[in-house]
C-alpha cells in the first residue's frame, strides 16, 4: 500500500539527501567544494555517467555534467546573483585557483566515487580542457608539495593550506585529472581506466543500481550500503534500513526536476523511513526561517510503495537557484 505527503516546511530536501547518501564532505579537502554542491542538491557534468571510468567495486558515485549545467537557467541565475550566489561564486574561484581554469567553460565533467561505504576514501575524476603545466604550477604552491613516480605515473602530492591530509593527483590522460585521497585509490582509478581492473561497464552484475539516462540530467548520485552514526539517531534509522539510493537532478525549459529513489531492506523498513522523513518535515514546520530551502521544500512530495520511498521535486529554476545558494551559504 502506498502513501504520499506534500511538504510545507523549512526542512531542506538537500539535507535529507546528504543524510541518506552519507558521503563524507571532508573526503578530500581539495574537492570539498564539489561535494558541497551535493549538499546543496544541485550542480554539474559532460554527458551521462562514464561507466568505463568508474570501478565495478564502487559503493557510491556522484557525477556532475558541467556542460549541461553551465547554460542552464539555474546556473545563469547563480552567476548573476552577487549576494545569494556568494557560495557558488566562491566555488568557481576555488577551481580557478586550484586548476587555473574557468570551471564553467573548461571543465566538462566531474565524477567522484569510492569503494568504501564510509566515503572516507575515494577519487575525483575531472575532465575537460586542462593545461597540465598550469595545474602542476598551481599545485606546487601548496604546502609540502612533492612528486613521486609510480611506474609511468607522476603523482603530485600536497596538503591543502589548512594543513589537512595529504592529497594525490595525476593526469590519467591529457584531458582527465584524478585527485585521490591516497595512493591506492589513485592507482586503482588508473587500473580501471587502463582496463586492468573491472569497470561499471565491464561487469554484468552491478552492485550499484544504475539509472537510465534522462533528458536534461546534470547531476546523478548513487550509493549502496551505509555507515550509520549513533550520534545522529534519525539519520542512522534511515541508513540502517536503506539498501540503496539514487538521485537525479535535471533542468528542462527553465524547470528543475529532482527525484530520489530509496530502496529499503523490507516493506516494514520503507514504512519506518517514510515516517522518519515525515517526522523531520513536521519538525521543520516549526522553524521560523523561510529561505530558499523552505520554498523548495514546499514543492516536495514524499511517496512510499512496498520497499521503495521516493522524493520528487518540480520547481522553476529561480527556486532551485535560491535553494542552492541558501544551502551553500549554510555550510
Amino acid at each position: 500500500m502506498g502513501s504520499t505527503s506534500r511538504t510545507v516546511s523549512g526542512f531542506s530536501v538537500s539535507r535529507i539527501i546528504l543524510s541518506i547518501l552519507s558521503i563524507d564532505v571532508h573526503m578530500f579537502s581539495a574537492n570539498t567544494a564539489v561535494v558541497g554542491l551535493l549538499v546543496a542538491a544541485a550542480t554539474a557534468f559532460g554527458g551521462p555517467l562514464p561507466r568505463t571510468q568508474v570501478s565495478a567495486e564502487a559503493k557510491w558515485v556522484v557525477h556532475f555534467d558541467v556542460e549541461r549545467f553551465a547554460p542552464s537557467q539555474t546556473c545563469q541565475i547563480l552567476c548573476r546573483d552577487k549576494t545569494g550566489g556568494e557560495g557558488f561564486q566562491a566555488l568557481l574561484i576555488h577551481y580557478r585557483n586550484l586548476l587555473g581554469v574557468d570551471p564553467l567553460k573548461d571543465i566538462d565533467q566531474v565524477t567522484l566515487y569510492g569503494e568504501e561505504v564510509s566515503g572516507s576514501r575515494g577519487v575525483a575524476l575531472i575532465g575537460g580542457t586542462l593545461n597540465p603545466k598550469v595545474v602542476v604550477q598551481r599545485l606546487s604552491s601548496y604546502p609540502q608539495y612533492r612528486t613521486k613516480t609510480l611506474g609511468r605515473m607522476v603523482v603530485h602530492k600536497w596538503r591543502d593550506k589548512s594543513g589537512g591530509a595529504e592529497l594525490n593527483a595525476c593526469f590519467l590522460t591529457a584531458r582527465l585529472l584524478a585527485i585521490a585521497s591516497d595512493e591506492p585509490a589513485l592507482i586503482s582509478a588508473a587500473d580501471v581506466l587502463n582496463g586492468n581492473k573491472p569497470s561499471l561497464a565491464s561487469r554484468k552484475k552491478q552492485g550499484l543500481p544504475l539509472p537510465a539516462a534522462k533528458e536534461g540530467v546534470f547531476l546523478t548520485a548513487i550509493t549502496k550500503g551505509y555507515a550509520g552514526s549513533p550520534e545522529e539517531p534519525l539519520k542512522a534509522v534511515i541508513l540502517r534500513n536503506t539498501d540503496s539510493a539514487v538521485l537525479q537532478i535535471a533542468e528542462n525549459k527553465g524547470m528543475v526536476d529532482a527525484g530520489m529513489i530509496l530502496t529499503a531492506v523490507s516493506p516494514e523498513a520503507a514504512f519506518q523511513i517514510h515516517q522518519v522523513l515525515n517526522g523531520l518535515i513536521v519538525s521543520a514546520n516549526l522553524a521560523p526561517d523561510a529561505d530558499g530551502l523552505a520554498r523548495l521544500a514546499q514543492l516536495c512530495e514524499v511517496n512510499r510503495q512496498d520497499q521503495t520511498v521516493t522524493l520528487q521535486l518540480h520547481c522553476p529554476a529561480r527556486d532551485a537557484a535560491a535553494a542552492l545558494a541558501a544551502g551553500m551559504l549554510s555550510r
